[in-house]
């Protein structure tokens, strides 16, 4: 599978200096962590998930009557309770006729996504291309964008126009080289939500989700975790994260301790850091730099970093990309990528 164009949408931009919380602890916990700028769209997923769609397609030289496909996922609350975001982009792009999936893993869906996409990708007809569309609008109403982890809850789009490996381009892209996920289902209550949908909220009188119990607190009660238990767990999700890159690293026949750029999870410039250092590649070969001005955008992450990236020159031709990623649930992802072409797509 070869990626021919790439978009994103950040709407209106933030500064956590600015934010004016009960709880300064935690503010000063996220910006320790790494955090400063995030973004917030007033509006719904569907309308930031097409306008995405529509900057890849541009990019690719491919028109709405093209897609044959459109794979959807989103972190965080929908528009609308069960609404089928897939739909929804099909819709506000012009009422396509369309197979569609839509999926619903939180973060994990970043790399879900390209999963699902790539088993689909010779179901496509001559001439047409697949859509991965990815986004995250938060709720405040529903949860606090400061209060779920130590990290700032962004609202944003990306998309990625793709096709078969083997079909004609322009002469540069990404080619995906696979992937692959797990889930430890123990911890699937960690941050359920049970009041409404994004849009139109259902919510007790008078509630504030400033004054819900933080994402460590929720998970100390839930799983009745002492100290030590807690350590355990965050050492599950690091070790994971390790065993799952360097086993898709070897199914695709990488060398061990190959200088790859990963493209993480944002959850904190340290953890980040810390990960680059267990798998023996240079911070600076990581997404670590737009901790403070992306925050973390849930599902959209990975996809919104290699486009950024891209666009400054980030990647030579050559270059293999980990995308890696980390979800409640707990769900775990790894996907590969080579670049085919040195320099700027736009």
């Amino acid at each position: 599978m070869k990626v021919l164009g790439l978009g994103h949408v950040l709407s209106e931009s933030r500064r956590l200096v600015d934010v004016d919380h009960p709880n300064t602890m935690q503010l000063e916990a996220i910006r320790l962590a790494g955090y400063d700028k995030y973004w917030v769209n007033a509006g719904g997923a569907r309308v930031m998930g097409a306008q995405a769609v529509a900057k890849a397609l541009k990019e690719s030289g491919y028109g709405v009557d093209d897609i044959g496909l459109i794979v959807a996922g989103q972190s965080s609350i929908p528009d609308f309770i069960g609404i089928d975001f897939a739909c929804q982009v099909g819709a506000e792009l012009g009422g396509l006729q369309v197979r569609t999936v839509n999926l619903v893993e939180g973060c994990g869906t970043s790399i879900s996504a390209w999963l699902i996409a790539s088993s689909l990708i010779d179901s496509l007809k001559e001439g047409q291309v697949g859509v991965i569309v990815l986004a995250q609008r938060v709720s405040e109403s529903h949860l606090d964008r400061f209060g779920l982890m130590n990290a700032i809850l962004s609202d944003g789009a990306a998309a990625a126009v793709v096709t078969k490996s083997d079909a004609l381009s322009a002469g540069w892209g990404f080619i995906y080289k696979g992937g692959q996920d797990i889930s430890h289902t123990r911890f699937v209550d960690m941050m359920r939500l049970e009041r409404g949908g994004g849009i139109q909220p259902v919510l007790l009188p008078d509630h504030d989700s400033r004054e819900d119990p933080l994402g460590r607190d929720k998970i100390m009660e839930l799983y009745r975790f002492s100290a030590s238990d807690l350590g355990d767990f965050l050492k599950l999700r690091v070790d994971t994260t390790i065993r799952l890159i360097e086993s898709s690293i070897a199914d695709a026949g990488w060398a061990k301790g190959e200088d790859f750029i990963l493209l993480h999870t944002l959850e904190g410039r340290q953890s980040i850091a810390s990960l680059a250092t267990r798998l023996g590649i240079t911070v600076d070969r990581t997404n670590a730099a737009l901790v403070p001005e992306i925050g973390h955008m849930g599902c959209v992450d990975q996809l919104v970093s290699l486009d950024i990236m891209r666009q400054v020159g980030k990647f030579q031709a050559g270059d293999r990309i980990v995308m890696s990623a980390i979800a409640t649930g707990m769900k775990w992802g790894c996907c590969l990528f080579e670049c085919e072409q040195p320099g700027s797509f736009s």
